[in-house]
């Protein structure tokens, strides 16, 4: 992930982060793992990153001609509970925002300061997921395929082992490469500076031989194409290429055409990319809170719907892989397309999932949703329970699954 955040001191992160962190945990230092932040044992947040509005040189999207109603209302006897719940988790932790919503009906927000309805909030990883729908877009107009070969549509790449990993391999985060920084980022710091500066984009990085070539197993044998999951930014970032090589716009043009207006945004959001206009396609897509609800519901939308595109979220939001290490994804049986599948709270689950404690939670059975935006990523145990128990509310409560907005 890549978040070009502002240098800025993290002082104040600490202060708030004092206000709610178990004694245990107040007094550890921020530690920086690469490029991101940590508290401790837990990957960070902080508001000088979350609650920011990117660089100058990042895309302004404009606003959906028809916006996506949203429905505020007042919680049924059976879910009382849970989201007093909520709202308990809510104000012990580090979340910033967070929602609980039934289809289009939104039965409960809450935000803590600074945030606000008004405040945009960063993505992290959770624009994988943004990412794989667009990419799904582009397939279903045929502009590319899950077998093409990298190579095919980015012929920079061609001859590297990153060139010969198909599409379906980035979205399932096998192309069989370095496994990067250890919080998953592939840049060093000198490389970051250059891509802040333009003298380098995110192809440049890409065609390094420390990124394209094939990671060795444990064995000494180079890894294969599509064989092992390992979560890293190279394939998000070469998807986010190959969509500037197809659509003949840039990724961000791209998404926001394709995902983020047809999903009814009532606010322009902010889309990170490089200064040529390569997609921060691993994860830098800025949203208000109530957008990033609209995105949801577009999401569930079509993972129940009919045609090319509705089979394909099916496809990104099932199994396509095994998360065998529980390296990254702990709790996380399997991946998707970009979008992680089969928690062991509810395995029928499926979740954007962002540095730092950000979550998009949908299920395969109904249309509850849970939205959180956070600081520190160490309550998510809870905040999976929280939503184990939201989803499960039965279908025969009256008003559990209302309609989701048209299509």
């Amino acid at each position: 992930m890549k978040f070009n955040a502002p240098k800025r001191s993290l002082f104040r992160f600490r202060q708030v982060f004092r206000k709610w962190a178990p004694s245990s945990l107040a007094i550890l230092p921020l530690i920086a793992a690469a490029q991101m932040p940590n508290v401790g044992k837990f990957t960070a947040a902080p508001d000088e990153w979350l609650l920011s509005n990117g660089q100058v040189w990042h895309h302004h999207t404009g606003v959906a001609k028809i916006v996506s109603p949203l429905t505020f209302r007042a919680p049924l006897d059976a879910e009382k509970a849970i989201v007093e719940k909520a709202q308990r988790i809510f104000e012990r932790s580090s979340a910033k925002s967070m929602a609980l919503f039934d289809g289009s009906q939104v039965v409960w927000i809450a935000y803590k300061p600074p945030a606000s309805n008004s405040k945009r909030f960063l993505s992290f990883s959770v624009g994988k997921t943004v990412t794989a729908m667009a990419v799904g877009k582009a397939i279903c107009e045929g502009k590319l395929s899950l077998n093409q070969t990298v190579s095919m549509v980015i012929p920079e790449l061609a001859g590297t082992d990153l060139g010969a990993a198909t599409i379906q391999d980035l979205l399932k985060m096998s192309s069989g490469t370095w496994q990067g920084n250890p919080d998953s980022t592939i840049v060093s710091p000198e490389q970051d500076q250059r891509i802040r500066n333009g003298s380098m984009n995110y192809l440049d990085l890409l065609a390094t031989q420390q990124v394209n070539s094939a990671e060795k197993n444990f064995a000494g044998v180079a890894r294969k194409p599509g064989d092992y999951f390992i979560y890293r930014s190279t394939d998000p970032l070469a998807l986010g290429v190959a969509l500037n090589k197809v659509t003949g716009t840039t990724y961000a043009r791209y998404v926001e055409r394709e995902v983020l207006l047809p999903a009814g945004i009532e606010r322009s959001a902010i889309i990170g990319q490089d200064r040529s206009g390569y997609g921060a396609s691993d994860g830098n897509v800025r949203l208000h809170m109530e957008d990033w609800i609209r995105f949801a519901i577009w999401v569930k939308a079509h993972q129940t719907g009919t045609g090319c595109f509705s089979d394909y979220v099916r496809a990104a939001s099932s199994r396509q892989i095994q998360n065998v290490s529980q390296k990254s994804g702990f709790g996380f049986e399997s991946y998707g397309y970009q979008t992680w599948t089969e928690h062991i709270k509810r395995r029928d689950s499926y979740w954007a999932v962002g540095h730092g404690g950000q979550r998009i939670g949908w299920n395969h059975a109904n249309a509850r949703m849970l939205i959180a935006f956070s600081n520190v990523e160490n309550y998510m145990m809870d905040l999976y329970d929280l939503y184990s128990e939201w989803a499960a509310i039965p279908e025969d409560k009256p008003g559990s699954s209302t309609p989701l907005f048209k299509q």
